[in-house]
């Protein structure tokens, strides 16, 4: 059969005495013999940022191998506890551990090149005292084999965690369920405890206008680390109001919760390090005298080991749910300890403070679903330290990495997969959490994430666009239609490399018993605006219906031997963008949304211009049963070689970049499941205004400065941003600018220019918040002479102010940036399109 079989030892003491067991591992497999080239293969967690703490491990099977992963609960880029071991693509065995504490798996050569041996288990060191009567567990262990790759391999593994180690969910409860995390007020201002009652209620109605399922209340809605009841400062009406909104709309409540962190509230309730109701013999060691709680974290974390810390986390954990009628709970910073310096705690000798920590863990976790059968619990554990075999038998998911971005999502999953199912791993999307553009509140962040158990957590919702808005009710909507479907039984595989940002990336999803998969494809930083990509796990000989969410690619009917030899050829003309591919036996039933596309006209393109740049606003009438449009610019009328190419999904475009005074042509497509559809009258005319750059302008990233000071230790940096890429301010891309950062308190940063022997008339800009900095507040101030002669408002991100100053008889001109009031952090100020204009043509600016 599939496997796996599971191995463990009991040991009784039978004695009258206490009794100190050396390391036993749970499982050996003596005088393994590959039969062809083996590769042993291991996987890291991932878990602050999978980008460079996870990854997939390959090492020969040849005479000198030793490999040991060593599994430790409090690194997120520790392996995890899981080895493989690959001949070719015939066949292979893998083992793995079901626990959550330090232990190992080994690989060592035998006599042979072709031999091997594997054990699993507590490292070599441990030891523990167990007393009379009791039993000590050697933790279990498995071990399974199967034929074909490493993806077969994790699919049969992936089969046995689903049917015999998650627990199940309530039999309505969706799987996997979206989460609408709330730690952000929804226009940024505010951040986990400075969130109020009037900055949640909106993020609720917008959990349910978007189609999320649940709403958990992340690290914002409690008194401190600690204490655990409703802040009533901030929330004078508790939970009432939100749970109230919630129950009426169908959705689940949920609260975040870091129970083994201790705090120094004086209620008797709260878990506290010092004062009358405070228990420092519960703690690992003693804290700082003056230590205070912070955001997440407590002063000092406890041991589960200590038997009285153990019976308040199973008390405090089920009065939570009890109390707040709770459908969910995830917990936070690592509740398994590794060191301890207790002597009045279970453990004895060090090296078994994480077995003692991580049983008490277990029984925490099985009493509060034994008295809440319908709970459902997520381990988030320092965002992905702790994934292994053992928390997943007491979780529903496992939060698989803490970067919460579209390229550490993807790798993460990437790597996991070889282990985990993917409705399990938790990936979190926060918007502009990162510089990547590709983290801007659209589809390729939230496909990033749609490869596993989706969880959104706006962080600037009320700037979002209209069509940024609905990238999200089209993606909760196709998630639940089929996406999870999929997800649940799927067979995960590997079709591209690793993500690594610059190259296209893409997992295959398919679930044998339906008979239709997923194609996640992402075109990241990568120059080819085509890629062809064979599939995997279909046959050969039957005929599958193909077709797409975003009109990568026309829809087709296509043998399996045709997709997995000859490949899609996929079309995603611009950066950042994404597609799902879906793949369906012909003989299934079509779902719904294969339907006619309706005739359509284009409307108008309305161009605009300025000195620097031409823009055009372009309108069609609606295809009835269109999911998007393509809408394509060119210099010519066959279309040979566009300018632009991009998907939008309303009726309408506005495009910048475009050639000034010049006569372009456009084209719209629209495109469904089952066809595509060109507008009637084919394309369109427009002619851009001409722009007078080029004669009488010096663009200010094109000249010298007398002297610049920038804060954060940064340089001025001329057309580029911080990360070295183009500069955009709410979307708007700028060629020609200055990039600067303000100082955090209240010195100036100022870019100042010699302008005396120049004919200089005006100084102009467009200033604002780079889009890549993820935050701040800026003020602009432009003094001519040392005189100021213009400001900006405090502006904070998605905003654009426009400067006009006159220079006449001007001798020297300062471009100033000074903080928001609020310190420094984020601020990427940027001076967009800083020109010069001149006056006549004589007297050029010195370039650089």
């Amino acid at each position: 059969g599939r496997g796996p079989v599971e191995h463990w030892i009991e040991i009784e003491n039978l004695s009258g005495e206490r009794v100190t067991i050396s390391h036993q591992d749970s499982l050996t497999l003596s005088s393994l013999r590959c039969g062809g080239k083996g590769e042993v293969w291991w996987i890291n967690r991932g878990g602050n940022n999978a980008v460079n703490q996870g990854g997939v491990f390959t090492k020969p099977v040849v005479k000198d191998l030793d490999v040991t992963i060593t599994s430790v609960p409090e690194s997120g880029g520790a392996p995890v506890p899981w080895m493989a071991v690959q001949v070719g693509e015939q066949r292979g065995l893998y083992v793995g551990w079901e626990f959550s504490g330090i232990g190992r798996i080994r690989a060592k050569a035998g006599e042979s090149a072709d031999e091997l041996e594997i054990s699993v288990g507590n490292k070599e060191d441990f030891r523990t005292d167990i007393g009379p009567g009791e039993t000590f567990l050697v933790p279990r262990a498995f071990v399974g084999c199967y034929e074909g790759d490493i993806d077969e391999g994790g699919y049969q593994l992936h089969r046995f965690i689903l049917e015999k180690l998650r627990p199940s969910l309530p039999e309505d409860c969706p799987d996997p369920i979206l989460t609408y995390n709330c730690i952000f007020a929804p226009d940024g201002s505010a951040f986990s405890v400075s969130l109020k009652e009037k900055d949640v209620l909106p993020c609720v109605r917008a959990a349910d206008e978007l189609g999320f399922e649940v709403f958990v209340f992340d690290a914002m809605w409690y008194r401190q680390v600690g204490d655990w009841r409703w802040d009533p400062k901030r929330f004078p009406n508790g939970i009432k109001p939100f749970q109230d909104y919630l129950r009426k709309a169908g959705l689940g409540v949920g609260y975040w919760c870091a129970w083994t962190n201790a705090g120094t509230s004086d209620h008797p309730g709260a878990l506290s390090a010092r004062g009358p109701n405070g228990h420092p013999d519960w703690l690992t060691s003693d804290p700082a005298p003056d230590a205070q709680p912070g955001l997440f974290w407590g002063v000092k974390q406890v041991c589960l080991a200590s038997p009285d810390a153990k019976e308040w986390a199973i008390s405090k954990t089920q009065e939570l749910v009890s109390r707040d009628k709770l459908d969910y709970l995830k917990h936070d910073i690592n509740m398994i300890m590794t060191a301890c310096d207790r002597s009045t705690h279970r453990h004895n000798y060090g090296s078994d403070v994480s077995y003692w920590s991580t049983m008490a863990y277990y029984e925490i976790q099985e009493r509060l679903r034994k008295a809440f059968p319908s709970i459902i619990l997520e381990n988030c554990s320092s965002g992905g330290c702790i994934k292994d075999f053992g928390i997943i038998k007491r979780t529903h998911y496992t939060v698989t990495t803490d970067t919460l971005a579209n390229l550490a999502n993807r790798t993460s999953i990437y790597d996991s997969t070889s282990a985990f199912p993917p409705l399990m791993l938790q990936a979190y999307t926060v918007e502009n959490w990162t510089p990547d553009p590709g983290d801007g509140p659209e589809t390729f962040l939230w496909r990033s994430a749609m490869m596993g158990a989706w969880v959104i957590d706006p962080k600037h919702l009320n700037s979002w666009t209209e069509e940024q808005n609905l990238s999200v009710k089209r993606s909760t909507a196709i998630y639940k239609q089929w996406i999870r479907p999929v997800m649940q039984g799927c067979k995960v595989h590997h079709v591209l490399p690793r993500p690594d940002g610059r190259s296209w990336d893409a997992l295959f999803y398919w679930n044998p018993d339906l008979r239709r998969g997923t194609f996640y494809v992402f075109r990241p930083d990568a120059k080819e605006y085509r890629k062809t990509v064979r599939l995997k796990g279909l046959d050969p000989k039957k005929k599958y219906l193909v077709w797409c969410e975003d009109g990568s690619i026309p829809p087709c009917v296509r043998t399996g031997s045709e997709l997995m030899d000859q490949g899609l050829d996929i079309l995603l003309p611009e950066t950042y963008m994404s597609d799902l591919i879906f793949v369906q036996d012909e003989a299934v039933e079509k779902p719904e949304g294969f339907a006619e596309l309706g005739e359509f006209k284009l409307d108008s393109a309305k161009a605009q211009g300025n000195t620097f740049t031409a823009s055009a606003e372009f309108t069609w009438e609606e295809s009835s049963n269109a999911r998007g449009y393509r809408v394509v610019i060119s210099e010519s009328k066959n279309f040979d070689k566009p300018l632009i190419e991009t998907i939008v999904f309303g009726e309408s475009a506005r495009l910048f970049e475009l050639p000034g005074g010049q006569t372009l042509y456009w084209r719209v497509e629209a495109f469904g499941w089952g066809a595509t559809k060109s507008s009637s009258g084919k394309s369109g005319v427009f002619k851009t205004p001409a722009l007078n750059y080029e004669h009488g302008v010096a663009f200010a990233s094109d000249m010298e400065w007398v002297r610049a000071t920038v804060g954060a230790k940064n340089p001025v940096r001329r057309d580029t941003n911080f990360y070295s890429r183009t500069i955009t301010i709410a979307g708007k891309p700028y060629r020609k600018a200055l990039w600067t950062h303000s100082f955090d308190d209240g010195t100036p940063a100022d870019i100042v220019f010699d302008i005396s022997e120049t004919n200089f008339s005006a100084f102009k800009a467009e200033v604002g918040l780079d889009d890549a900095s993820n935050g701040g507040s800026v003020q602009f101030q432009v003094l001519v002479d040392g005189k100021l002669k213009a400001e900006s408002p405090v502006i904070r991100p998605k905003k654009i102010h426009k400067f006009s100053v006159d220079l006449k008889d001007a001798k020297e001109i300062t471009l100033r940036v000074l903080n928001g009031g609020d310190g420094f952090s984020c601020d990427h100020a940027v001076w967009g399109y800083a020109a010069f204009i001149k006056a006549g043509p004589e007297n050029p600016p010195r370039k650089k």
